[in-house]
């Protein structure tokens, strides 16, 4: 991946795929995901801090990626995503403030690194 967008993170690729852009959008509990609209999914990348995400599995196969700070490849989320073919970043290590609404771009090509680079920061409230 060539770009100029500046580098905010890396962390393990679940599957190569093409690289993925799309708004950020951070997910901490049960009530942030009761709390989005149908009709905003099919551009969120979502952001959780935890592995065993359970919380976004009604959500999880209309997103366009996920980013998790913790977890693994044999994680309960890593298998979602799997049998959802969602592209999902695991043991993100986030370098760099993404906030809400935040264009990102995740590189996806490598089977072991993803790369996590922020487009723009025109943020939104959520």
């Amino acid at each position: 991946m060539t770009s100029s967008a500046p580098h905010a993170g890396s962390g393990v690729n679940l599957f190569v795929t093409e690289d993925v852009s799309g708004t950020a959008r951070w997910f901490e509990d049960t009530a942030d995901v009761l709390s989005i609209d149908d009709d905003d999914l099919e551009d969120t990348i979502a952001f959780v801090r935890k592995g065993g995400m359970t919380f976004l599995s009604p959500i999880l196969p209309d997103l366009k990626a996920i980013v998790c700070t913790a977890g693994s490849r044999e994680s309960h989320l890593a298998i979602l995503s799997r049998e959802s073919a969602v592209p999902c970043v695991l043991a993100a290590s986030i370098d760099a403030d993404i906030p809400n609404g935040s264009r990102v771009r995740l590189g996806l090509a490598d089977s072991d690194t993803a790369t996590i680079e922020v487009v723009s920061t025109d943020s939104v409230t959520a």
